[in-house]
């Protein structure tokens, strides 16, 4: 559970969450233990916490990139924890799975090792389709599947804040 992301959620985003989780129809069957491989930084309880007006494209495509975990797998980790201070975005971040062993993609605005060089389209195919600018498909744990439902609004919003982060160069890609 993305506990670090959700608890900034706006109010009235986790309000309709809540909402969609009450209207799934409850499945009965045994599930194990829950075992956490992960450390838990919880922090202090926030408080009220107001929507993000669509206007602002690149505030709302900050908090869209924040609730879609973006960051969370486009950061290599460190100790553990994502390096969000010093390469945030930077990729590098490796995930092993029946998919094969995938490395996160740079999504700075590095031309040469990230997003720099990309057209708008060419990411928000990449976001929407899972499709690489050069046309190669991605592998999961990209959830290209679940941000295919985003309305154009959204994916532009995202794209405008995506490109207001600095370049930082990736010597894995």
């Amino acid at each position: 559970m993305a506990i670090e992301i959700y608890k900034y959620m706006s109010d009235r985003d986790a309000k309709a969450f809540v909402a969609y989780l009450r209207s799934v129809k409850p499945v009965k069957h045994k599930v194990p233990i829950s075992v956490y491989r992960i450390p838990l930084h919880v922090g202090k309880p926030v408080g009220r916490i107001a929507c993000i007006p669509p206007s602002n494209k690149i505030a709302y495509g900050e908090y869209q990139v924040q609730i879609g975990h973006c960051m969370e797998c486009h950061t290599p980790m460190v100790k553990g924890l994502p390096d969000l201070k010093n390469r945030m975005s930077a990729g590098g971040r490796k995930f092993e799975g029946p998919w094969g062993e995938v490395i996160s993609a740079n999504i700075t605005q590095d031309k040469a090792t990230g997003i720099g060089s990309w057209t708008n389209a060419q990411i928000k195919w990449a976001i929407t389709k899972g499709i690489f600018h050069n046309g190669a498909k991605m592998r999961p744990p990209m959830c290209y599947r679940c941000y295919d439902k985003m309305t154009e609004a959204d994916v532009d919003a995202v794209v405008s804040y995506l490109r207001t982060i600095k370049p930082i160069k990736n010597n894995l890609q």
